[in-house]
């Protein structure tokens, strides 16, 4: 019974701190601890842990010092999907359907980036073009990696989406998580194939944005997806066969 009384007063703690760091700036000063159990209401130990709580959860932010107390925060986007990622592993969710859901996102994203003017579009992934058609077909998959997170960073800015990027974020996040290949595997002939379908693929894309076709867009971001999903998969696969033979 005790701990059931304790536990609704943390909750209703940690509500009410919320509330309160919510209708303040991020960086606004709230009140040295003092203030907060004469605000709040509850005994000391249960405000140490609601402040505790909320500060985890990115809402609050603890200064020490004379100059110190507590001040109103907001959780970043890494924060965000740090913590998402990390409860969608704790609840053991497929990896199979979080692939999906970042493909319907992708391809969201791609065809609202092909509605951008044209000379945006062209501005912002002349580079990455270029850049993508000199990939070799012996690139490792760190390299191809990178130029990937650069070409969602540049598309996602083009979608002008927030939203959207920070849900296929928590996704790539996740999968990040769950998908960790072996660095060997980067010398078969699978690896060659997918470097080269990943590369066709993704000059696909780059052309459907530069003629501004949002359908042909998300055709072309469909056929990445595809190929990009299908070597993660390889790769998880020989991660978890490797740990079954060590």
């Amino acid at each position: 019974m005790d701990k059931r009384k304790s536990r609704t007063a943390l909750d209703t703690a940690a509500d009410k701190l919320r509330e309160i760091v919510l209708a303040r700036e991020p960086g606004t000063y709230i009140g040295r601890e003092e203030a907060l159990i004469s605000e709040l209401g509850f005994a000391r130990a249960t405000v140490r842990q609601a402040a505790r709580l909320v500060e985890r959860e990115g809402f609050l932010a603890v200064r020490r010092g004379n100059a110190g107390g507590y001040f109103a925060s907001r959780p970043d986007s890494k924060t965000i999907e740090s913590i998402v990622s990390m409860y969608l592993s704790m609840m053991e969710v497929p990896p199979e359907d979080v692939t999906v859901i970042a493909t319907a996102l992708w391809v969201e994203a791609m065809r609202k980036a092909a509605h951008a003017p044209h000379d945006v579009i062209v501005e912002r992934t002349a580079t990455l073009v270029e850049r993508t058609r000199a990939v070799s077909d012996d690139a490792g998959f760190d390299e191809v990696r990178e130029l990937e997170r650069e070409t969602q960073d540049i598309v996602f800015e083009l979608a002008d989406s927030a939203y959207i990027k920070l849900i296929f974020d928590i996704n790539v996040a996740f999968s990040r998580r769950t998908y960790q290949g072996p660095a060997a595997d980067d010398v078969s002939p699978e690896h060659r194939r997918f470097v080269q379908s990943w590369r066709n693929a993704r000059l696909m894309e780059f052309g459907a944005l530069i003629q501004g076709d949002p359908e042909l867009a998300a055709i072309a971001s469909q056929y990445s997806r595809k190929v990009w999903a299908r070597r993660i998969r390889a790769r998880f696969h020989m991660k978890r066969e490797q740990e079954e033979l060590d």
